[in-house]
């Protein structure tokens, strides 16, 4: 979930630079050089960046020595904590609330999918209606004149249009053009040309994964903000390729289509985010008309470096992530001591190539010290201070009617390296035959150097 958290961030940090360039800068900069920044802003929605964090860690660790990196204590406490202990998995409270988190966002994607679903089973059958119609040869040489003058060697699709319907084009792999007007008109030219302009960008792509992104963030009002934007920066941009380099003439007719185009236009049966279309709502063709009027000079160079310099610039969200701390530890710890790992609020990072000494130090000076003399590796301590050993099961006196005593236990451990490790729990003795029942862990402690 927090991948997730990470790549809503980005998307939103690249969806707020894009919506306030548009609203200062939308006089300087054409719609193409927004519609470029916009997909970038998808594509941060839709790629785990947090993936990246170990490589950019690698880059300034080879422009910044590793024994510059400072010994730290990691705080656990809004951080997946995650034990795996003797086949079982112990997780803290905030990973559970993360389980429980994805549940809710789980049911959100099903509720905006099954709503997908019906406007595409609408398209399928749009579809099927044109499945089985020919092009004729004036609509294929038509058509062939303008694809090969965009470049564009995919198998296109060109059919008339019924009275019902408007220009638009659906489908990915083989696009399907449906033209609302006659293929020997002036109009027919230039909507034919505002679809195949669409089909070379991919655009019907493009505004699926803008879909992608609003179904896996559907409770950020920014990637709505983007959906809504991305349309327009699409349709405006692909407006100013059509008229690229054309007289003030054929702008005013290309607007007057435009017009008229969305004045004959009924009411949408789908979404955009289905296919491209000619027209749209009032607003959107205000705005589409004022950008073909400025007709701003696009320069490609100066788009894709101001557009690198900024996904760079918001791709260092990665730091943000917060990886969750897995461990494995060994067989014969209990559950009690595994629960107590995951319930810990604090670990101990240290950066390779640190000195061990000054870890050691550091280690000391934060571990509290049990204040209890060790006369047994495993001992029993009354509430009165008196120190007993914990006697193995095989020394116990069977048949005893036990009279138990309340006080702690400890099991001092010897490791590898000359250190050892404490563990303290509650306990009762039996005060005749020495058997001792062992409750509830109430510490651990691991001391790099044993001072017992």
């Amino acid at each position: 979930m927090e991948y997730l958290l990470v790549m809503s961030l980005s998307g939103s940090t690249m969806t707020g630079i894009h919506l306030l360039l548009r609203r200062l800068l939308k006089d300087k900069i054409c719609a193409r050089s927004f519609d470029l920044l916009a997909r970038v802003a998808i594509l941060y929605y839709l790629i785990p960046l947090p993936c990246l964090k170990k490589h950019y860690i690698a880059v300034i660790r080879v422009l910044r020595p590793e024994g510059s990196l400072e010994i730290s204590r990691v705080p656990l406490t809004w951080r997946n904590h995650i034990v795996h202990a003797e086949g079982t998995m112990h997780v803290n409270i905030f990973a559970a609330i993360q389980t429980a988190a994805i549940i809710v966002w789980l049911l959100g994607i099903c509720l905006l999918l099954a709503g997908q679903v019906a406007e595409y089973l609408y398209l399928a059958r749009l579809a099927v209606k044109y499945a089985n119609r020919i092009m004729t040869s004036e609509q294929k040489t038509f058509l062939d004149a303008w694809k090969k003058q965009y470049r564009i060697r995919r198998r296109v699709f060109l059919y008339e249009a019924t009275a019902e319907e408007g220009t638009m084009t659906f489908g990915f792999l083989y696009p399907v053009i449906v033209c609302s007007r006659k293929m020997t008109s002036r109009e027919a030219e230039l909507l034919v040309r505002h679809e195949l302009v669409h089909i070379k960008r991919m655009d019907a792509m493009w505004k699926l994964f803008m879909q992608a992104a609003v179904m896996l963030h559907w409770c950020n009002p920014m990637v709505w903000m983007l959906y809504r934007d991305f349309e327009q920066v699409c349709e405006c941009s692909c407006d100013e390729i059509v008229m690229r380099d054309k007289s003030k003439e054929e702008v005013k007719e290309y607007l007057r289509l435009m017009v008229d185009e969305a004045r004959e236009k009924k009411t949408e049966t789908v979404s955009l985010r289905w296919k491209s279309g000619f027209g749209g709502e009032a607003q959107k063709i205000k705005e589409g008309m004022e950008n073909l009027l400025k007709m701003r000079k696009w320069n490609r160079v100066a788009a894709i470096t101001l557009v690198a310099a900024l996904t760079f610039a918001n791709s260092m969200t990665v730091f943000a992530y917060r990886g969750g701390l897995e461990r494995e530890i060994a067989e014969e710890t209990s559950t009690e001591e595994a629960d107590e790992m995951v319930e810990s609020d604090t670990f101990l990072f240290v950066p390779e190539g640190t000195d061990e000494e000054a870890v050691e130090d550091l280690k000391q000076a934060e571990m509290p010290e049990i204040v209890q003399e060790f006369m047994y590796d495993r001992q029993f301590v009354d509430e009165e201070g008196n120190i007993y050993p914990i006697a193995e099961d095989d020394e116990i006196e069977p048949y005893c009617n036990h009279t138990f005593v309340s006080g702690t236990g400890y099991d001092h451990i010897k490791q590898s390296g000359g250190g050892c490790k404490i563990i303290e729990f509650k306990a009762q003795r039996c005060s005749k035959c020495g058997y001792v029942i062992q409750g509830e862990t109430i510490c651990t402690l691991t001391y790099v150097n044993c001072p017992h």
